[in-house]
C-alpha cells in the first residue's frame, strides 16, 4: 500500500492551501520525497512562505541565489494569496491535479472573538477553493476537517461543519464535475502551533501555573506523521463524497498531560489549577455523530463515512460506539511522556 500511495503522486501537480502551517508544511516536506511534478504552496503568510523556502533550501542543500531558479530546480512554487480571494484561488488551481485544503481559522478562542472572519475563511474560503478547483478540473480535492465539527458548540466547530457540508454536497448543488471531493477529520495535532503541548511547556519553563478547565476534559490526539500519512493515503483511496477518520487515534486527559509535563521538567514552582469551567469547549470530542453510524465502513485503517448505508454495520457497531467519544482507553501517564519523546516534543 505504501508504495502504491507514493507512486500515485508521481508526476502530479499538488496544491496545498495553508501550506505553511503545521500540517501544510509537513505535507510539503513529505511530498518532496514523492517525485511530484510540482508542489504548490499557497499561504497568506509572507514570512512563513520565506521561512519554509529557506528550510527546504537548507535541507536539500540547494543554495541558489535566484529564487525563481531555486523553485524550478526544487519542483516547488510559493504562492502568496488568500483563499478569500476567488480570483487568486482560480489562478493557483490552474493545471493542478490534487488540492489539499488545509487553510483555516483553527484556534477556538480566536474564532470565537472574530466570528465573521472565521466564517470568511472557513466557509467562504472553502467555497472559493472548491469552486476554483472544479472550474479548473482538478482531479481530487481533500478538505482537512476536525472532530470539533461533531455536535459543535463553538464558532470554529460550526464554521468547519459548514465547510464539510459545502464540499460533500457540492455535486448535489448543481455543480456537475468529475472532481472527486472528500475530507479527513482530525483530532488534536500534537505539537502543532498554538496547541496544548507547546503551550504547557512554555508555561512550565516560565514557572507559571497551568490552567485546566475541567479535570475530565479529554481529547483525541494525532502525531504530525500520522496526519501526513493519513492525508496522502486518503487522497489515493477516495472515490469521492467520503469522510476519512483514522482508527488508531489516541486519547488522553488534559489534566494527565499537565501533571506529567510538570513532573518531567521537575518544576516545583508550576502547579496545575483546575477551574471546573466550560469555555467554548466540550469535555469530550466526538469522531462522528449517532446519525452517521449507519454510513460508516471499516476500511484500510480508517472509519469511512460514505453517502450510502453500510448493510453490515452491526458487525462493527460495538467498536464504533466504543471509539466514538474521547473518553475511552486513555493513555497512561508513562505512555503520554513516551509519545511526546518519540515525536521529539520533549527531550
Amino acid at each position: 500500500m505504501k508504495l502504491k500511495v507514493k507512486n500515485f503522486y508521481k508526476n502530479k501537480t499538488v496544491l496545498i492551501t495553508g501550506g505553511t502551517g503545521t500540517i501544510g508544511s509537513a505535507l510539503v516536506l513529505e511530498l518532496l520525497q514523492y517525485n511530484c511534478k510540482v508542489i504548490r504552496v499557497f499561504s497568506n503568510d509572507e514570512n512563513s512562505l520565506f521561512d519554509l523556502s529557506e528550510r527546504i533550501k537548507i535541507s536539500s542543500r540547494m543554495f541558489k541565489d535566484d529564487f525563481n531558479e531555486y523553485m524550478f530546480k526544487s519542483k516547488i512554487r510559493f504562492f502568496l494569496g488568500d483563499i478569500r480571494d476567488y480570483k487568486r484561488c482560480k489562478e493557483v488551481t490552474k493545471e493542478v491535479d490534487i488540492v489539499i485544503h488545509a487553510a483555516a481559522i483553527k484556534h477556538v478562542n480566536i474564532a470565537e472573538y472574530n466570528p465573521k472572519e472565521a466564517k470568511k475563511t472557513n466557509v467562504l474560503g472553502t467555497k472559493n477553493v472548491l469552486t476554483a478547483s472544479i472550474t479548473n478540473k482538478v482531479s481530487k480535492f481533500l478538505l482537512i476537517s476536525t472532530d470539533k465539527v461533531v455536535s459543535p458548540i463553538n464558532v470554529m466547530g460550526r464554521s468547519k461543519l459548514k465547510s464539510e457540508k459545502i464540499i460533500l454536497n457540492a455535486q448535489q448543488n448543481k455543480i456537475k464535475s468529475k472532481t472527486k471531493i472528500s475530507c479527513v477529520r482530525f483530532g488534536n495535532i500534537l505539537g502543532s502551533r498554538g496547541s496544548v503541548v507547546p503551550k504547557f511547556i512554555n508555561l512550565i519553563k516560565n514557572e507559571k501555573n497551568i490552567i485546566v478547565n475541567n479535570k475530565d476534559m479529554a481529547r483525541f490526539v494525532m502525531t504530525i506523521t500520522e496526519c501526513t500519512k493519513m492525508i496522502l493515503k486518503s487522497i489515493y483511496l477516495t472515490k469521492g463524497k467520503e469522510i476519512f477518520i483514522l482508527k488508531s487515534m489516541k486519547c488522553f486527559r488534559i489534566l494527565d498531560l499537565a501533571n506529567e509535563l510538570i513532573k518531567f521538567f521537575k518544576n516545583e514552582k508550576s502547579k496545575v489549577v483546575v477551574k471546573n469551567i466550560v469555555n467554548n469547549e466540550k469535555f469530550y470530542e466526538e469522531l462522528f455523530n449517532i446519525n452517521e453510524l449507519n454510513y460508516i465502513f471499516d476500511e484500510n485503517g480508517f472509519y469511512v463515512i460514505k453517502n450510502k448505508m453500510n448493510k453490515d454495520k452491526n458487525k462493527i457497531l460495538k467498536k464504533l460506539l466504543t471509539s466514538r467519544v474521547s473518553n475511552f482507553n486513555f493513555q497512561k501517564p508513562k505512555e503520554i511522556i513516551f509519545l511526546l519523546k518519540k515525536n521529539n516534543l520533549i527531550s
